[in-house]
């Protein structure tokens, strides 16, 4: 009887081992190594800085239009609308020849920010004391936008790591 007892705690104390292996692979496979979690951090760190920039530029823009006359701000925008063309057909082009979708997307973004600089032109001389407003608007939106594309590039390339990981195409082979 007493050897029964043994052998049942045994069975049991051998169980609750292997469960435990088994739970600490589990959680192991959950989570990311460290050159993957700097991969991802670093996609998602270029978003930030990326909407950082704009955020900024339109906050010049912003001072820009309550400190600088009208003709000459007129002018600043329409250079700068012309610069941020300039810069979108560049990056397009580099996205082309390297085929990267990373930076074809960076470059429609850019078309974007260049197309609402140049509407800008027209919003300061039609909304001449809602400007600040606007451009206030706009750069909420850009950075709604950035932060949203980030959570997103962050949900996806960990839901791609660990799909990569999953050991059930393995055990279906076998």
């Amino acid at each position: 009887m007493i050897d029964k007892k043994q052998k049942a705690n045994s069975g049991n104390k051998e169980l609750n081992e292997e469960l435990a292996n088994l739970e600490k692979e589990f959680v192991s496979k959950k989570e990311l190594p460290k050159e993957q979690d700097l991969k991802i951090n670093a996609k998602v760190f270029e978003n930030i800085f990326i909407a950082n920039i704009i955020m900024v530029f339109l906050y010049l823009i912003n001072l820009g239009a309550l400190n600088i006359e009208t003709a000459v701000f007129i002018t600043d925008l329409k250079v700068f609308s012309m610069v941020l063309i300039i810069l979108t057909i560049i990056l397009f082009e580099y996205s082309y020849r390297k085929e990267n979708g990373n930076i074809a997307i960076h470059a429609i973004e850019c078309l974007v920010l260049a197309i609402f600089v140049l509407c800008s032109i027209y919003l300061y001389t039609i909304y001449f004391r809602e400007f600040d407003i606007i451009i206030s608007l706009a750069s909420f939106i850009f950075a709604i936008y950035y932060v949203g594309k980030s959570i997103f590039i962050y949900r996806k390339m960990k839901k791609q790591y660990l799909a990569s990981k999953n050991d059930i195409s393995e055990i279906i082979k076998k």
